[in-house]
């Protein structure tokens, strides 16, 4: 794997409560097992820590909120700057009747599945989806004909100058695997409202959909979710197969047999294998379908250089 980053150190840190590493390789810690180092990763012990660290940190060096890395792409070159990645102070999930608050830091699937058990219904649709709160918030995260912004209703972000904001959900934008909120805000919690049912005829609704991912995603292989986005009248796979594309291989990434809107590592593709496979489909489905389809793998960092040459 290549690796660019050099660590600058000239980077004044201030102290902090959580744990700042560098030179980390983020590979380890994406679904899609690939991608370069983060040339520095803080974890934040809480809220009060992140905003000190975001209150006296330069306001030049460069910032990247990463979560569960469930639905992106860290190219090969990795990432600069400071990487951000909420911890164990931001995984939790407390239950009032029918109002639900949860932090940044939380799964989605944990968050379907404690639910089910005590009897809220409504945020099933969170078992397909394997990513945090605060990535779900980001890009309205959905599944099974649900989406996050369904039913979120308030958000506490922190902005880069370390600045809280507490929000209603319905006064921001939100769309189909689209929001308008300030690129550089971390959701660091989000209040939610369900339903009260019996636990038993929700945790039966919770298992079908879990069954139904298991049988239709390639989940037990080093995947990135759905890679590219639908449109309201066709899915991203029929375009997919209609273009022939459904077998396409680049380097060590392939389309995966079982879904074809998932590209698979095969055990040792690059990033590069992955994002130029993408960008072959959306190529090939352009050519036959008519069809310009998006990423909804959200894709970061830098192409490597090596040589003189940016490697493609």
């Amino acid at each position: 794997m290549f690796n660019s980053i050099e660590i600058k150190s000239f980077y004044k840190i201030p102290k902090v409560k959580g744990s700042i590493r560098k030179k980390v390789n983020l590979a380890k810690k994406t679904w899609f097992r690939v991608g370069g180092l983060a040339e520095l990763l803080f974890k934040p012990k809480d809220t009060e820590d992140l905003i000190y660290f975001l209150k006296n940190i330069d306001k030049e060096i460069p910032i990247t909120i990463i979560g569960a890395t469930s639905n992106l792409l860290i190219r090969d070159g990795g990432i600069s700057g400071i990487v951000i990645k909420l911890g164990t102070g931001f995984n939790y999930l407390n239950v009032s009747h029918n109002k639900i608050s949860v932090g940044g830091g939380t799964t989605c699937i944990r968050i379907a599945n404690d639910l089910s058990k005590i009897g809220i219904s409504g945020l099933e649709f969170f078992i397909g989806i394997p990513g945090t709160i605060g990535g779900s918030i980001r890009m309205n995260a959905g599944a099974y004909g649900r989406e996050t912004k369904d039913f979120l209703k308030f958000i506490t972000a922190i902005d880069r100058n370390g600045i809280i904001h507490k929000i209603d959900a319905k006064d921001y934008k939100m769309e189909y695997r689209k929001t308008f909120f300030p690129n550089d805000w971390i959701f660091v919690s989000a209040d939610f409202e369900g339903n009260i049912e019996d636990p038993g005829i929700v945790l039966a609704k919770t298992k079908k959909l879990l069954e139904k991912r298991n049988k239709t995603q390639p989940i037990k292989t080093a995947t990135g979710g759905s890679t590219f986005k639908n449109f309201s009248n066709i899915k991203a796979w029929e375009l997919i197969n209609q273009a022939k594309c459904n077998k396409m291989i680049r380097g060590n990434a392939r389309v995966s047999e079982k879904h074809s809107n998932f590209i698979v590592n095969m055990g040792d593709a690059s990033a590069n294998d992955i994002e130029k496979l993408g960008e072959d489909i959306r190529k090939k489905v352009k050519e036959v379908t008519g069809y310009n389809l998006d990423w909804e793998i959200k894709i970061i960092g830098e192409r490597v250089s090596y040589k003189g040459c940016t490697y493609e």
